[in-house]
């Protein structure tokens, strides 16, 4: 993985204990073989069930959302023909309130959905909490690696190589009105750099969690898929040669170091959008 994109991953991880808090770190992470029940049948009532449980561990409150379960099945249908995406999950706000929609055509597979719904959601923790803004180029990006973060990992990491192959992709409207280009993270018209996170990423998040909570060998491993699994054993190897629990981009920030003639300090502006986002050099121009 290159620098920039592990300066993201970790920043960005920094940048949410500062905004969520480091507790959340400390709840349980969600595993699917327990958080699916046995007796889930893909009812637009047990599909309701199922965001009201996300919605709690999120801490997202019932109030804020209204869900809108709609029909895709024509939409599928046609996307497996043509071989084009499709939206399979919708956030947008009207009358003050977030408007999540999920296709109930995804809901035979109960993780797939849950980790529709916990994009979906994080986007309410983002973009309806005003905590970034919809142009933000690594809007969708940073709304994958916030379900990291809550704990529904395992769900969005196994997902991500199904958005690549079936062509499924999330999507969010703001009432500003901005074009499915600029939202949406889907890997089109080149715009693949703005692609939602890849297994390899994914991989290196969990590794990252984990670090953060303190656990390098987490009890969980064995319920990622392979592709994501392997790349979550990379990365906890590559962290477990750092002290502590301190990710290495934290070991850089507040160092200062000299350039030429410019002693350079690293600092921390997470409201600063860039490809490591947040990571800035402060330059002291003084002579030496």
């Amino acid at each position: 993985m290159s620098l920039p994109k592990q300066a993201w991953i970790e920043s960005s991880l920094v940048w949410f204990t500062q905004e969520f808090g480091g507790g959340v770190l400390l709840r349980d992470t969600v595993v699917p073989a327990a958080f699916i029940a046995a007796s889930y049948a893909a009812t637009a009532d047990q599909v309701s069930k199922l965001v009201r449980r996300v919605r709690v561990l999120m801490g997202v409150g019932d109030r804020r959302i209204t869900l809108d379960l709609f029909d895709g099945a024509p939409e599928k249908k046609a996307a497996a023909i043509s071989g084009r995406g499709r939206a399979v999950g919708h956030y947008r706000e009207a009358g003050g309130r977030a408007v999540v929609a999920l296709d109930l055509s995804e809901a035979g597979d109960a993780a797939y959905m849950t980790a529709i719904i916990a994009h979906e959601l994080s986007h309410v923790l983002l973009l309806g909490d005003r905590r970034i803004s919809a142009k933000r180029p690594d809007n969708e990006r940073l709304t994958d690696l916030l379900t990291v973060f809550f704990g529904f990992g395992i769900f969005t990491a196994n997902a991500a190589l199904r958005y690549s192959t079936e062509g499924r992709r999330w999507l969010a409207r703001s009432g500003g009105g901005l074009d499915e280009r600029t939202l949406n993270a889907a890997r089109h018209d080149g715009y693949s750099r703005l692609g939602y996170l890849t297994e390899q990423e994914f991989g290196y998040a969990l590794a990252c969690y984990c670090r953060m909570r303190g656990d390098l060998d987490p009890p969980w491993r064995g319920q990622l898929d392979l592709g994501p699994r392997g790349c979550l054993e990379q990365g906890l190897s590559y962290l477990s040669g750092f002290e502590g629990t301190a990710l290495p981009v934290q070991r850089l920030l507040g160092t200062t170091f000299t350039h030429g003639k410019a002693r350079v300090r690293v600092v921390f502006a997470p409201a600063y959008a860039s490809p490591v986002n947040g990571i800035l050099a402060e330059v002291d121009r003084r002579p030496l």
